[in-house]
């Protein structure tokens, strides 16, 4: 038997896990640039996932439908955005160095009593949180978590220039409280201004804590954009994320899997914006366990979460909010 080069040796150790995950991937399964990472091609030009089932929206890549007659407005949020579904690109995706979390420590502390202002963070936040969810993974951990929101305009707010940029956040997310892990996905708005000299910045994102942020970069964004989010797991270590423009009819598919040595607990889900100086909405802001229960801002369970001294959020709605 001839001697192989280490040349070819090399080629062949890397081209394994690359062949191991191609044997493991749905026949529509693809994966993306990001090595770990995965989307679903577009479905058949005549697939319908309004009336599909739920075993074929799961294997075409489509989020979680929420059920019609429990949660009607949840469910024609979710319809919507499938219908405006038109086209599925493939991501393209962006590792950072940014990092989201509830506080700072993302430790396990108690859960804030109802309407706490600020017990989380002593981060810029703003929103709601549901902590109902259980201390272990189980039917009733939280399954998935979804809102509308719009992209806000990037702002260092009137009068300021810091000379750098300023970023802000608008995300969905399950866990990060009382657990040490946080699943999240949404939308970052970064202002610049030095000088004479201004821009901004746009991108969808999502993160599983302690990782670090994720970009979607070839889905269109700008001010104004009307998204559809949602996030949801299969396993405690394996989620995806969704997102919908609803102004160019595009959308992606994000399956991912948690950092090693991290699980998911389901303990909590949240709607946020994480921004000193953006005023953000969101409408139809929902989440919903294995178990099927159903939770939104306006739930007796829920608080609501914002720095002391600052403007918290407000319900305009059971479940729309302005985050200030």
């Amino acid at each position: 038997m001839k001697n192989s080069s280490p040349a070819l040796l090399m080629m062949l150790a890397l081209a394994a896990p690359l062949t191991s995950l191609a044997q493991q991937l749905k026949p529509n399964e693809l994966p993306t640039n990001l090595r770990g990472t995965t989307t679903i091609a577009a479905p058949p030009q005549d697939f319908d996932p309004l009336t599909a089932s739920d075993e074929d929206l799961a294997y075409h890549g489509f989020p979680p439908r929420p059920d019609e007659a429990a949660s009607p407005k949840p469910f024609a949020s979710w319809a919507k955005a499938m219908n405006a579904s038109k086209t599925r690109i493939v991501p393209k995706l962006e590792q950072t160095t940014i990092s989201h979390a509830l506080s700072q420590s993302n430790a396990n502390v108690a859960p804030p009593a109802a309407g706490s202002n600020g017990s989380l963070s002593s981060y810029f936040l703003a929103g709601y949180l549901n902590p109902s969810g259980p201390t272990t993974y189980g039917t009733n951990a939280f399954y998935y978590v979804l809102s509308d929101l719009y992209v806000p305009a990037a702002s260092q707010g009137p009068g300021v220039c810091t000379g750098a940029w300023v970023d802000g956040f608008s995300w969905i997310g399950i866990d990060g409280y009382a657990t040490a892990d946080l699943l999240q996905a949404g939308i970052e708005y970064d202002a610049y201004c030095k000088g004479l000299a201004s821009g901004a910045a746009y991108a969808l994102w999502y993160q599983w804590y302690p990782g670090y942020e994720v970009l979607v970069t070839n889905l269109p964004i700008a001010p104004g954009d009307p998204y559809f989010i949602e996030l949801w797991h299969t396993s405690a270590t394996q989620a995806y994320a969704y997102f919908v423009n609803e102004n160019t009819n595009q959308a992606a598919e994000v399956g991912f899997t948690a950092p090693a040595g991290t699980a998911l607990t389901g303990r909590s889900a949240e709607w946020i914006v994480e921004s000193r100086t953006v005023t953000d909405v969101f409408w139809n802001a929902y989440a919903a366990t294995l178990s099927g229960a159903a939770f939104d801002p306006s739930s007796a369970t829920t608080d609501s979460i914002y720095i002391p001294g600052v403007a918290g959020p407000t319900l305009l709605g059971s479940s729309t909010f302005v985050a200030h």
